[in-house]
């Protein structure tokens, strides 16, 4: 184990989170299908890690219930199903930096993410590659503003500034999807958080 990842999952341990060590992505995949009971509501949020490990088209196809909020067309049903997360067994996600101390950092559009990651959902998976360990809050927002949220909204089209230059400019737009700042820095409710790290780059 790369000597970072396993200083990070020691740090994370020590903040009570449940931290595993996944070598590849389908590593991390077993250890998502070992953490998900058969029939459990699952959601999960915006996520290109979480689709890159298989762990999508898992809950999707398996005996799970789950409505994918990101395909639904009629807005006030798509608002309706993303509420529903807070109540769900299991939600799923990535963080945009973790810090080698063991803190998760994201910043958010409307906190659709990181609202249920705080409060709802009994069980919260997070799964990040080593490509978003960080050491310091300052490199955590840095890794923000030059890499994740310029390429998740030339992604998403939001047509912010950004996806120009790919430089942050703090913008007004109604379509910015850094708005919030959320670091978690220890997990109050035993066994709620699981953090998964994969010795592979993963998302953005």
């Amino acid at each position: 184990m790369d000597m970072l990842i396993e200083k990070t999952i020691d740090a994370f341990k020590k903040n009570k989170f449940d931290a595993f060590y996944a070598e590849t992505s389908s590593d991390a995949l077993d250890i998502v299908k070992s953490l998900i009971k058969k029939g459990e509501k699952v959601d999960r949020g915006g996520s290109l890690t979480i689709k890159e490990i298989g762990a999508l088209d898992y809950i999707m196809n398996g005996d799970f219930d789950y409505k994918d909020p990101y395909t639904e067309q009629d807005p006030q049903e798509k608002e309706r199903l993303m509420k529903e997360r807070f109540f769900c067994d299991t939600f799923m996600c990535s963080a945009n930096a973790v810090i080698s101390d063991g803190r998760l950092y994201n910043e958010d559009g409307i906190c659709s993410r990181v609202a249920p990651m705080l409060f709802g959902p009994k069980q919260v998976i997070v799964v990040v590659g080593k490509n978003k360990i960080v050491n310091t809050v300052e490199e955590a927002k840095h890794r923000v503003q030059t890499i994740a949220a310029p390429l998740n909204a030339k992604r998403l089209e939001t047509g912010t500034p950004c996806t120009v230059d790919g430089v942050c400019h703090n913008c007004k737009s109604d379509k910015r999807i850094c708005c919030s700042t959320v670091i978690t820095s220890f997990n109050r409710i035993p066994k709620r958080i699981k953090v998964i790290i994969v010795n592979e780059n993963l998302g953005m």
